[in-house]
C-alpha cells in the first residue's frame, strides 16, 4: 500500500461560468417557476410576458458575469490614471527581495560593489575563558584548578575576505594611491555590511584574500589557421578564470530565459548591477585544490588548440618536484593565482611560434572590455516585472433592464403609446415599479464591482462597505420614487445603513488580506476586546491597516538589526534606526511608534495619596509640554490596574469634543469633565472619567480649553516600545588578548557543575520594556507580548525580558528609577561606541553592564480583600503580580 500522503488543495478558479450561459440561466429560471407556480403558470413559451421578463433578467446576469470575468487589471483600472496598479500593488522588486540572511546573500551584496571581484565570509574565532569559582570571564586562561575551568568561542562574529579587481595602473600609479584605494574598498565593504547587519551578529576584519602562486607550464600544438596571439590570450584568461572565477551579472530577461521563476530571481538582496545566479555563486568558493585534468579539459576546448603535448602545475616556491602533480592543494583561506614562472610554448607542426606580447595584451584588454560593457549594459536594464496595463471598462456603469424590453411593453425609452388608455398607462407604471426592484438589485451588484478596489484597499479610506447607485435612466423615474431617491449616497444610506456593520465588515476584509501573508491578529483583537471593550474596535482596525501598509518594509527587512556603525547622534536616539524585529513587534501589538527614545519622558504623571483610612490610593494627570495640567483623574484608585484601565478610556474618549461636559461651579465659573459615552447615567461613578481642575470665567474660554485638550489627547499614543540590547555588541575588544576588568557580562556557572551554557554573548539579547504603561502593566497583555516576542524572535536567539521602571514624574521614594538609569547609560554607550570600531568606551560599558545585571521586573499589583468586599478585586498570580502596598 502506498505511503505517499495526499493533500487537499484550494482551486484558484472556482467559477462555473454558469453566469455567462444564457440558455442555462433561462432553463434554471423556468425550472424554478415550475417548482413554485406550475398550478397557476403553465405557458413557458417565448411570447409569455413572464418568460420575456425572465429572459431580460438572464441577459442582465450574463452582463454582470461578463464584467466579473474581465481581466483583473481591467476591473481595477481607473480612468485617466494608467499608473493605478503600480500605486496599489507591491511589484516583484519591492515584495520579493529580502535583506541578506545567508553567507551567499552577503557575498552577492559585496560583489555588487564596484571594484570587488569576489568575497567570502568566514567565522571569526575568538575564545573566552571562564573561571567557574569566581564567575569571571577573560580572554586569557585562568591559573586555577582544571575543574573550575571552562571555555567557549563567540558565535555570530565574522571576517570578510575580499578579492579586488585589478586596479587601473594609469590611475593608481603609485603604491600610496593603490593602498588608499584598497583601504577605501575595504571600508565600503564594512559600511555595506553594517547597513545590512543581522540581529546578534557583527563583522571584525575585512581582509584582502591572500594569493597562493601557482605555476602552469604547457607545450601546445595549434591548428594551422589559428592566431597564436589570440589563442595565448584566451588560454591565459581561461586559466585565470579557473583559478579565480569571475561572477557574471544577468539581466532579468536572461534569468527568466534560464528558467528561473520570479520568486527565485528576486530571492535575496536586490543588487544594483543585475542578478547573480546562485548556482554559479556556489561554484566560486575558494578553491581547495587545482586539478591538472580540469586545466587540460578547459584548454583543449579553446578554438585553435590542436594538441596539448605536455602540461604541468606546481607551487611557485622554487622547489623542484620529482613527480608530476595532478592535484595541487591550496591552503585554506587563500586564492590560487597564476605566477610569473608560468611558461607556454606553441608549435604549428614542428615549427615553434613566437608570441607577440603587445598583441596578447590587446586581446586580453578586448576580453575584459567586453565583460565591463556587459556589466554596464546589464546594470542599465530594468530589474522589475511590468504589471499588466489595465483598460478602463467602467465596470460599475449600469443601464436599466427596462430599456431592453420590447417596445410594446411601454417601459422603455419611448414610453407608452399616445393612444394608450388610462388603465394601460397604470399597468405600465405598475410594471415599471415592479422592474425597478430588480434594477436596484443589479445596480447594487455593479456598484460593488466598481468599488471592489477601494473595499480591498489597505488604506481604509471608505466609510462604508455596502454600495448601490441610482437607476437614473428609467423614463419618468420621478413618478416611481420618492424625493429621497436623489443621489447614490442617499439611496445607499436608505437601503444599507441598517445592514452595514462597517467595523465587522472591515475587520473581515482586513483578515482576508492578512491571511494572504499567513498573518493573523485574532489573539490581539480578542485580548483588546476582553481588556477594554468594544471601543477598541477602531484601534484594532487601525493596527491591521498599519501592519499591511508597512508589510513591504517589515517583510523585506525581517532579519535586519540596527546600524550602529559611524552614525550621527540623531540616527542612534529618537530614531527609527532599530531592528526589523522591533518594528514587527510594534506593528503586531498596535504600537505605531517603534523609535528608540526615552520612555520615561511621559506626559502622564502618576502619584499616590493616603486617604482618611490610611490606605494608599493612586491618581493621574496629564501635563502639556509647558507643564500645564490639561486633564486629571476624577476619583481615587485602589490599585494601578484600575488606574491604567481608566487612562486608556481617557485616551480613547478624550479625542472627541462631544465627550466633554461643561459645568458651572458654585462660584459661577466654568469647568469641564470628560465622560464615558457608554455610561450616560450621570449618577454612575463611571460616567466621569477625568476632569479639568482649573476653571474659566466664560463658557467660550472653557470651549477653547476643551479644543486644546482634544488636540493634545489626539497627539498621545501608547508610550510603549522596547530596547533590544544585543549582548554581542557589549563584548570587549576581540582584537586584543586582554580586556579591562568588569567589562565582561556577569555569568553564573554553578561551579561548572551545571549543564547549561555559560556564554552570555552569543545570540542573546536583553529586551527591556516600560512596565508602567496602560497595556504593559496588564498581566494578560504582558503574557501576550512575551509570547509574541518569543514567537517572532529568530529561533536561535535567546531573550531575557524585563518590565522595568516608572515615568520620571513618579516619586520612587528615594530609590533609583531603573528606566531613567538605563536610558541614560544605554544612550551614552551607543553615542560613544558608534565611532570606536572594535574598541569599547570602558567606563560607559561598565555602567551599562552594571545596570543591566540588576534590573528588576515590576509586577502588576494585586490586593487581598475581605470576602465581603471584593470591589476592584485584582487576582494574585504567582510570578506575575505582587501584593502591592498597604
Amino acid at each position: 500500500m502506498s505511503s505517499v500522503k495526499t493533500y487537499s488543495t484550494i482551486e484558484k478558479d472556482t467559477s462555473t461560468q454558469d453566469d455567462l450561459d444564457f440558455e442555462f440561466l433561462r432553463k434554471k429560471g423556468i425550472e424554478y417557476i415550475e417548482a413554485l407556480g406550475s398550478g397557476l403558470w403553465t405557458d413557458y413559451n417565448a411570447h409569455d410576458p413572464g418568460i420575456t421578463t425572465l429572459e431580460v433578467l438572464c441577459y442582465a446576469i450574463t452582463d454582470l458575469g461578463a464584467r466579473l470575468s474581465l481581466p483583473l487589471e481591467n476591473i481595477l483600472a481607473e480612468e485617466n490614471n494608467p499608473s493605478f496598479l503600480n500605486e496599489q500593488f507591491l511589484t516583484a522588486e519591492n515584495a520579493l527581495p529580502i535583506k541578506p540572511v545567508t553567507a551567499l546573500d552577503y557575498r552577492k551584496l559585496f560583489i555588487d560593489i564596484e571594484g570587488v571581484k569576489n568575497a567570502w565570509l568566514k567565522k571569526h574565532e575568538k575564545k573566552i575563558y571562564a573561571n567557574c569559582k569566581e564567575n569571571k570571564l577573560s580572554y586569557k586562561p585562568f591559573e586555577i584548578k582544571e575543574k573550575y575551568k571552562k571555555e567557549f568561542v563567540l558565535n555570530g562574529l565574522y571576517d570578510v575576505l575580499v578579492e579586488l579587481d585589478e586596479l587601473d595602473s594609469e590611475i593608481f600609479n603609485t603604491e600610496a594611491k593603490r593602498n588608499k584605494e584598497i583601504k577605501r574598498l575595504k571600508e565600503e565593504v564594512r559600511t555595506i555590511y553594517h547597513a545590512h547587519r543581522n540581529l546578534c551578529e557583527d563583522v571584525i576584519e575585512i581582509e584582502e584574500v591572500e594569493n597562493h602562486p601557482v605555476a602552469v607550464c604547457a607545450i601546445l600544438e595549434l591548428k594551422p589557421e589559428a592566431d597564436e596571439d589570440k589563442v595565448h590570450a584566451e588560454i591565459l584568461y581561461t586559466i585565470d578564470e579557473y583559478l579565480s572565477p569571475s561572477l557574471r551579472f544577468y539581466s532579468l530577461k536572461e534569468m527568466l530565459e534560464k528558467g528561473y521563476a520570479p520568486d527565485e530571481i528576486f530571492n535575496g538582496p536586490l543588487l544594483n548591477n543585475g542578478f547573480i545566479d546562485t548556482a554559479e555563486l556556489r561554484k566560486t568558493e575558494l578553491r581547495k585544490e587545482v586539478r591538472l585534468t580540469d586545466l587540460i579539459d578547459l584548454i583543449q576546448k579553446i578554438e585553435g588548440v590542436d594538441v596539448i603535448r605536455d602540461i604541468t602545475i606546481n607551487n611557485c616556491d622554487g622547489k623542484p618536484e620529482t613527480k608530476k602533480i595532478w592535484n595541487l592543494c591550496i591552503p585554506a583561506g587563500k586564492k590560487p593565482k597564476r605566477c610569473d614562472k608560468s611558461s607556454f610554448s606553441y608549435y604549428k607542426g614542428f615549427l615553434p611560434l613566437n608570441i607577440n606580447k603587445k598583441a596578447v595584451a590587446d586581446y586580453l584588454e578586448t576580453i575584459y572590455d567586453e565583460i565591463e560593457a556587459n556589466i554596464l549594459d546589464t546594470a542599465s536594464q530594468k530589474k522589475s516585472l511590468e504589471l499588466p496595463v489595465g483598460r478602463f471598462s467602467d465596470v460599475g456603469n449600469y443601464s436599466t433592464i427596462q430599456n431592453d424590453f420590447p417596445e410594446v411593453y411601454g417601459v422603455g425609452e419611448l414610453g407608452v403609446k399616445s393612444t394608450a388608455t388610462i388603465a394601460d398607462r397604470a399597468k405600465v407604471k405598475q410594471l415599471k415599479g415592479y422592474l425597478l426592484f430588480f434594477d436596484q438589485i443589479f445596480a447594487s451588484y455593479f456598484a460593488h464591482l466598481k468599488n471592489v478596489k477601494d473595499i480591498f484597499s489597505i488604506n481604509g479610506e471608505l466609510d462604508k462597505s455596502y454600495f448601490t447607485q441610482m437607476v437614473d435612466n428609467v423614463k419618468d423615474l420621478s413618478e416611481l420614487v420618492s424625493a429621497n431617491y436623489s443621489s447614490d449616497s442617499t439611496i445607499t444610506d436608505i437601503l444599507f445603513s441598517d445592514l452595514d456593520n462597517k467595523v465587522a465588515r472591515r475587520n473581515q476584509i482586513l483578515d482576508h488580506l492578512l491571511s494572504r501573508f499567513a498573518e493573523g491578529f485574532s489573539e490581539y483583537a480578542f485580548l483588546m476586546k476582553q481588556l477594554y471593550g468594544s471601543n477598541t474596535d477602531a484601534a484594532v482596525i487601525k493596527t491591521k491597516e498599519g501592519f499591511l501598509q508597512q508589510y513591504g518594509m517589515i517583510g523585506c527587512e525581517r532579519p535586519l538589526s540596527f546600524n550602529y556603525f559611524e552614525q550621527e547622534a540623531e540616527n542612534l536616539w529618537d530614531t527609527g534606526n532599530v531592528s526589523a524585529f522591533q518594528k514587527r513587534i510594534a506593528l503586531l501589538s498596535g504600537n505605531p511608534n517603534y523609535f528608540r527614545r526615552n520612555f520615561s519622558d511621559d506626559p502622564l504623571e502618576i502619584y499616590e495619596e493616603i486617604d482618611t483610612d490610611g490606605i494608599i490610593e493612586y491618581r493621574f494627570r496629564f501635563r502639556s509640554k509647558n507643564k500645564e495640567i490639561l486633564s486629571s483623574s476624577s476619583k481615587h484608585y485602589h490599585n494601578l490596574a484600575s488606574l491604567y484601565k481608566e487612562i486608556l478610556n481617557v485616551k480613547n474618549y478624550g479625542r472627541f469634543a462631544e465627550n466633554y461636559e461643561i459645568k458651572v461651579n458654585t462660584a459661577g465659573k466654568f469647568y469641564f469633565n470628560l465622560t464615558n459615552p457608554n455610561i450616560p447615567d450621570t449618577t454612575d461613578e463611571g460616567h466621569v472619567i477625568a476632569r479639568r481642575i482649573s476653571s474659566f470665567s466664560t463658557q467660550s474660554a472653557a470651549e477653547n480649553a476643551i479644543a486644546k485638550t482634544v488636540e493634545f489627547v489626539n497627539t498621545l499614543d501608547f508610550n510603549e516600545g522596547m530596547y533590544v540590547i544585543e549582548h554581542i555588541l557589549l563584548r570587549p575588544d576581540v582584537t586584543k588578548d586582554i580586556a579591562p576588568e568588569n567589562t565582561f557580562l556577569p555569568i553564573c556557572t554553578d561551579n561548572c557543575e551545571g549543564c547549561e551554557g555559560i556564554d552570555p554573548y552569543s545570540f542573546r539579547v536583553s529586551i527591556v520594556l516600560p512596565g508602567w504603561t496602560e497595556r504593559y502593566s496588564n498581566v494578560d497583555f504582558r503574557r501576550f507580548l512575551e509570547e509574541l516576542i518569543q514567537k517572532e524572535l529568530p529561533s536561535h536567539i535567546m531573550a531575557k525580558i524585563c518590565w522595568i521602571g516608572y515615568p520620571k514624574s513618579y516619586d520612587t521614594k528615594g530609590e533609583e528609577n531603573e528606566m531613567v538609569e538605563l536610558e541614560e547609560a544605554y544612550k551614552a554607550w551607543l553615542l560613544a561606541k558608534t565611532d570606536m570600531g572594535q574598541k569599547q568606551p570602558t567606563t560607559k560599558l561598565k555602567r551599562l553592564i552594571k545596570i543591566m545585571s540588576t534590573l528588576h521586573t515590576i509586577y502588576t499589583q494585586g490586593t487581598l480583600h475581605d470576602c465581603d468586599d471584593d470591589e476592584e478585586q485584582q487576582d494574585i498570580i504567582l510570578g506575575r503580580t505582587n501584593l502591592g502596598k498597604l
